[in-house]
């Protein structure tokens, strides 16, 4: 028998799940179910299943978190994922961690769960067969990226020196020498705007790192991690008055460059520390880089010396430094002139150079602008946008993503003059939402209305709006609960209930996606 856990904090869906097909059948042993992803860890700790089926919306910690904490303990599990949003960057990572199935809860079949099962099932076989021939080195390269984000991770929660030395050691990482400096690598947002879309942020992210791995290998100490928040390097070395080490990095940083703007069309940029640290605290360095990340917001030199840059002054916070141009933003997207959007952008730039203000709540002041233009319009962005928006650590690809967002917002401005501004399938859609609004309402209830297929309709819908149908229902109906937030007072609870939203945690948690406030602090804290 193959040992199996789910875990899902939806309880009726664990009970869907066990009652969908029999288990037993397909040779599949549960061992443990779960609604927590802290107690999905310990049941894993103490059954070491083979596979485990999990939810990507986990609170605590996600489905995709989980199971890079899992491959860890068991580098081998096999993984199945399950979601309510048909998303590109969470797929992308379920392929990073080499997850057999990602699925989507609302489309859910016995056909599907037993076709995912079988595959699954087979790797399980096909693994335990391999393995018994491989060499450690092989093992060790099937999980080298899981193995050294662990290391990283060790490093910057400050293990013991020698078992950090050990462990880099058998991951053919040398650490033997006292002295290390650390660097990050980002991507200039702007420059990638230009050639590719929100969703390709993680796999180009990914190309990135491994350019940079393969121009390392020419560089003796360098090592590269592909961590969260950025790429970064870990430059182990021996003092030498002899040898220009900032040099070296130099040299490595500018090849990297030159390669990746060759090979993906990006610019690319570089912080690092000149002064060299012991092993114990290049994790104090990196969180201090990590929390000071705004240091360099206005700067615009692509390879920046961390410790040799003056100190950054503080930021001015904006109070009402900008209402005048944030107004006169949402105006000229209404007129749909383009020329002034550019140049209440240059009036906002310069007054953000000229008064240092924090770039944070400068990003934040922008995000909270441009959500309440979208509302003025039934097709809006996709949420890539406003993460793509937090991500940006300069002003200037704060700019060109806004600029590219105001541009596209005229221009939807523009279809929805006329009678024949909007597809008419998509207005039979919304007036089906309307009138369903306080019901669940799936793709399949619409492909039924609309004497559609459902499969052509997923399709069909994803073609007309440039999203899937779940993100766009949550979307529209979380549009509804504002304007009832705003104009009456009813409570949280009521509102949750009138758009469909039976759990008020739930709704909570989804108005928060689109909103990055929840209900009650939309309500307390914007000014309209």
């Amino acid at each position: 028998m193959i040992n199996i856990m789910l875990v899902d904090d939806d309880v009726p869906m664990i009970k869907y799940l066990l009652q969908l097909i029999n288990w037993e059948e397909h040779g599949l042993n549960i061992v443990g179910t779960s609604y927590s992803s802290v107690k999905a860890l310990e049941i894993f700790k103490q059954y070491e299943p083979d596979l485990v089926i999990s939810d990507i919306g986990l609170p605590q910690m996600n489905g995709l978190e989980l199971a890079s904490e899992l491959k860890q303990i068991k580098p081998d599990v096999r993984m199945i994922f399950l979601t309510c949003h048909e998303d590109f960057h969470y797929a992308q990572k379920a392929i990073q961690l080499n997850a057999d199935s990602y699925l989507i809860k609302d489309e859910l079949t016995k056909e599907q769960l037993e076709e995912s099962l079988k595959a699954s099932i087979k790797k399980i076989k096909e693994t335990s067969v391999s393995l018994e021939g491989l060499s450690y080195k092989e093992i060790l390269n099937r999980n080298i990226e899981i193995l050294k984000h662990s290391l990283f991770d060790r490093l910057i929660k400050r293990d013991e020196p020698e078992m950090l030395i050990q462990f880099a050691k058998k991951l053919d990482i040398s650490w033997q020498y006292p002295s290390f400096i650390l660097g990050t690598g980002h991507i200039s947002l702007s420059t990638f705007m230009e050639k590719y879309s929100y969703r390709d942020l993680s796999i180009i992210k990914y190309g990135f790192y491994n350019i940079s791995c393969d121009v390392a290998k020419k560089y003796h100490g360098i090592t590269f991690f592909n961590e969260e928040e950025s790429i970064v390097f870990v430059y182990n070395y021996r003092q030498n008055i002899k040898f220009d080490h900032l040099q070296y990095i130099q040299s490595l940083l500018i090849e990297i460059q030159e390669n990746i703007f060759e090979l993906l069309g990006l610019e690319i940029s570089f912080i690092y520390g000149r002064q060299s640290y012991d092993i114990k605290n290049v994790g104090f360095v990196f969180q201090h880089m990590i929390h000071n990340r705004y240091r360099f917001f206005y700067n615009t030199v692509p390879i920046l010396n961390w410790d040799k840059q003056t100190k950054q002054s503080a930021f001015c916070p904006i109070s009402r430094l900008l209402d005048k141009e944030m107004s006169e933003l949402v105006i000229a997207v209404k007129e749909k002139d383009s020329k002034r959007v550019n140049v209440i952008l240059t009036v906002i730039t310069q007054t953000a150079v000229e008064k240092n203000l924090d770039p944070e709540e400068l990003k934040m002041v922008i995000a909270r602008r441009i959500r309440l233009i979208e509302l003025q319009f039934i097709e809006t962005g996709n949420e890539e946008f406003y993460s793509f928006l937090e991500e940006c650590s300069r002003l200037s690809d704060v700019v060109k993503l806004v600029e590219n967002k105001l541009t596209q917002l005229i221009q939807w401005n523009g279809k929805m003059d006329g009678a024949s501004s909007r597809e008419p399938k998509l207005q039979e859609i919304d007036q089906y939402i309307v009138q369903n609004l306080s019901e669940n309402v799936t793709s399949t209830d619409v492909a039924a209305h609309l004497y559609m297929n459902p499969s052509y309709f997923s399709r069909y819908f994803k073609r007309l709006t440039g999203e899937n149908f779940t993100d766009y229902v949550h979307r529209f109906k979380i549009g509804v609960a504002i304007k009832i937030l705003e104009q009456t007072g009813e409570s949280v609870e009521e509102v949750a209930i009138k758009c469909g939203y039976s759990d008020r945690t739930y709704f909570s948690k989804v108005f928060k996606k689109y909103t990055k406030m929840t209900p009650r602090e939309y309500r307390s804290k914007v000014n309209y």
